[in-house]
């Protein structure tokens, strides 16, 4: 081949190939629309995670203009407490309000979502600073709240959730566990009730000598029932103080603890009854049986301003006065009351769970010292053991006020065995004087709220760090009047069923295990909808949105938007450079050749 023919040919491959390799292109994400961030800047952990999903969102096209994290003086105003002055409802948040918002909510035990998600509870009016409102769930929701057959109503709770998890109002993080530590070996302990102040003790049991001893981070200083609001001294009060009905172990259902039965009324008026029989068996730690009359008077203690019961107010809702409750029949072991309740409530037992105590003691104590023996401190004074006798499984011995050291010992008269000897509940001080006191056997139980971490009780001999779930939940709230995220009025698409993918794709975009294990350090779980994993009632049958940034980059494109587009890369580019400078090259070769 002669030369000028080869320079030819390599002209044309050399330009060939350095045309096809300067169109090489790549994908890159642009930015489909902007919003903003608002989290409370109380709490490390959620400080983290949000900041990791101003970080996340982005890789699916939706900018973060800005992140207010702050204070709750400056939340509430964009929120539940917006005053409703320039705009008739919660508007964005370059307008007043907010478009996502980082928050977290303790429950009970029981799926009670009244005021968070139904349309009459909009702000004003209640929690729903979402703004959601589904007829649909509104119908389900008063259903549910007016069903008194147990198993009906976990349907309805099931099928609430499911609407929560497909319209996505809130969107949920995680599901946070509670870390105890515990002597290996002890048995009977139900972990969601004794991190919830529901506990049986009666079932706990060291089978090496029959004591437990709980270290608690806290003093204990209220002296009973009537005035508690302290975790930790109802810890002690859930083993001393007996009352109509108690939590199940493992179910967490309400269950008879001094009744015998119970039996509802059918609605009439939009009213219930319940009528209650009480165990003739049951008895008092001084040996005396339980009456009606001590249970009658026990509530109205409750509901009588000048004793402070915290619990008067929630009380009085659902019974009007101390006429709501009277003795049917004899007031005698094994008697009969009646609970006459304002209107229909689906937790009806929850009103049989308060503590009682002997009316002819308590009554006559009273009638001499006043109301203020409700102030002393238990085993001394006036009131001596007076208020803290009860029918529960254990009796208060000794308590040292001083130290926070209290002595429990079995009510000999309890209706059930009591498998331990003694329990003991003692303040430490501090984490670290806890954990060395469960490494040393100073104590068996150390608490949750000490906050420790897995390596605490990792490779220690006859220790056990137990993850326990919490009635909580972690989220990220969703103003369902913004006109993308919610209404999705301002979408391409401009329908509420791109908004609703807008949602999901922010929920596969939550790198949920990523958060559990990297910033939780493993206390939680990944969140499915918002409430939490440990209520009774508790969708099992759904799970939570996976991570995968494709999925919800799709959503975001079927909303209207472009997302992914191609651009050409940095590598094609520097490929036709490189090779027109070896067409060049080949030309001044050729020509110095000539020459």
């Amino acid at each position: 081949m002669n030369k000028k023919a080869l320079l030819g040919l390599t002209l044309v491959i050399m330009f060939s190939l350095s045309t096809f390799l300067g169109q090489a292109q790549e994908t890159e994400i642009q930015t489909a629309f902007s919003i903003n961030l608002l989290s409370p800047n109380t709490s490390a952990a959620r400080n983290q995670w949000s900041l990791l999903m101003e970080q996340q969102l982005p890789k699916i096209g939706i900018g973060v203009a800005f992140h207010e994290s702050t204070g709750w003086g400056n939340i509430g105003p964009r929120t539940w407490d917006y005053p409703l002055l320039d705009y008739d409802y919660i508007p964005t948040y370059e307008q007043g309000g907010y478009d996502l918002f980082f928050v977290g909510w303790s429950w009970g035990l029981d799926f009670d979502p009244t005021g968070l998600y139904d349309t009459a509870s909009m702000i004003p009016n209640g929690d729903n600073h979402y703004q959601y409102s589904n007829p649909l769930y509104d119908t389900k929701l008063d259903q549910y709240l007016t069903e008194l057959d147990d198993d009906t109503r976990e349907g309805y709770a099931h099928e609430l959730q499911a609407m929560l998890y497909e319209d996505l109002p809130a969107i949920c993080l995680v599901y946070p566990r509670s870390l105890f530590g515990f002597k290996e070996g002890l048995v009977g302990i139900d972990g969601l009730l004794i991190a919830s102040s529901n506990h049986r003790a009666e079932y706990w049991d060291d089978p090496d000598d029959h004591i437990i001893k709980y270290g608690i981070p806290a003093d204990l200083k209220e002296p009973n029932i009537f005035v508690v609001s302290s975790f930790y001294d109802m810890q002690w009060m859930q083993t001393v103080y007996g009352s109509l009905y108690k939590r199940e172990q493992v179910t967490a259902e309400w269950t008879e603890q001094i009744a015998l039965n119970s039996t509802i009324s059918a609605i009439i008026d939009d009213k219930i009854n319940m009528t209650v029989f009480l165990d003739p068996d049951a008895k008092f730690s001084n040996g005396n049986p339980v009456l009606p009359s001590d249970v009658e008077y026990s509530y109205e203690l409750v509901l009588t301003p000048a004793v402070g019961s915290q619990d008067y107010s929630y009380l009085n809702k659902w019974l009007a006065s101390n006429d709501s409750i009277s003795i049917v029949g004899p007031d005698v072991a094994g008697g009969q009351l009646l609970f006459e309740l304002t209107g229909v409530y689906n937790f009806a037992k929850s009103l049989l769970t308060y503590g009682i105590i002997e009316k002819t003691v308590v009554a006559a104590n009273i009638a001499a010292n006043g109301y203020d023996i409700f102030a002393e401190v238990p085993l001394t004074g006036d009131v001596g053991d007076d208020l803290v006798t009860s029918c529960g499984p254990f009796v208060m011995e000794a308590f040292d006020p001083a130290l926070s050291v209290m002595k429990l010992v079995p009510n000999t008269f309890y209706l059930d065995p009591v498998l331990l000897d003694e329990l003991y509940l003692t303040f430490i001080s501090g984490k670290d004087s806890a954990v060395a006191s469960l490494l040393a056997g100073e104590i068996d139980i150390m608490d949750a709220q000490y906050f420790p971490v897995l390596s605490d009780f990792e490779n220690v001999a006859g220790v056990e760090g137990v993850l326990i779930k919490d009635p909580a939940h972690q989220e990220l709230g969703v103003n369902m009047k913004h006109p993308i995220l919610g209404t999705g009025e301002l979408t391409p698409a401009g329908t509420a069923d791109a908004a609703k993918g807008i949602r999901k794709a922010i929920s596969h975009a939550v790198p949920r295990q990523t958060i559990v294990d990297e910033i939780l350090e493993g206390l939680g779980a990944p969140g499915v909808v918002p409430c939490p994993d440990s209520v009774v009632g508790f969708n099992t049958d759904l799970d939570f949105y996976a991570y995968d940034l494709d999925l919800a980059i799709d959503y975001i494109e079927a909303a209207g938007y472009i997302v992914e587009v191609e651009v050409p890369t940095v590598g094609g580019i520097a490929g036709l450079v490189f090779l027109s400078f070896l067409g060049l090259a080949a030309i001044a070769g050729f020509k110095k050749y000539k020459k």
